[in-house]
């Protein structure tokens, strides 16, 4: 993958959490989220495709959630194709309310998600790593503002961290991008659904 100094800044083109496609407006990614199965009861399994591999028809990651919406496990597909499952509690564990949880990460370093704590830069979503810095962000829509082809919502991932971002099977500057995107969903999750 090439360098070019820019952030990731993934379109989050509808907006949802029960789907949606993630491109990358230099067209170096594309991810997409699709609802498997929702039951009745609230249960209900998600499943992240790297929509530029080749092995695009196999999730790389997969977020389950149990009856009326209660967190359950994520799988994450690592380098290798080595699938890794955890209980969401545990891969994302709070720190500071439930809209402020840390991960480790398949690079073995520690990042935390956290609402609204930007608010200089107007943003929904923050995850910084265990130095404070910033390595990844997702931003709402500018209010007034209409869109035809997008929600306007955006993923942003910092260039030097995108293999925390998609994944791809076999390559090691891509495989846990997906962890970003996975941990951003179940956080939104847990706003949604004011756990």
């Amino acid at each position: 993958m090439a360098r070019m100094g820019l952030p990731f800044m993934l379109e989050d083109k509808s907006g949802s959490l029960s789907g949606s496609d993630f491109v990358d407006l230099h067209d170096r990614m594309y991810l997409s989220l699709r609802c498997r199965r929702r039951d009745r009861s609230g249960a209900s399994q998600y499943e992240i495709f790297n929509m530029r591999s080749k092995q695009y028809n196999f999730p790389v990651a997969t977020l389950e959630y149990g009856m009326g919406g209660t967190l359950g496990s994520v799988t994450l597909t690592g380098p290798g194709g080595m699938p890794r499952t955890y209980t969401m509690d545990t891969f994302l564990v709070q720190v500071g309310g439930s809209r402020h949880r840390k991960f480790t990460a398949s690079d073995g370093k520690e990042y935390s998600w956290s609402w609204r704590t930007n608010t200089r830069e107007n943003l929904e979503w923050s995850c910084v790593n265990a130095h404070g810095q910033p390595v990844a962000w997702y931003a709402l829509k500018i209010p007034g503002e209409n869109y035809t082809s997008s929600s306007g919502c955006m993923l942003g991932v910092e260039e030097p961290y995108p293999h925390l971002a998609v994944g791809n099977r076999g390559s090691w500057s891509t495989d846990r991008i997906t962890e970003f995107l996975a941990t951003l969903l179940i956080m939104r999750h847990i706003a949604a659904h004011d756990m």
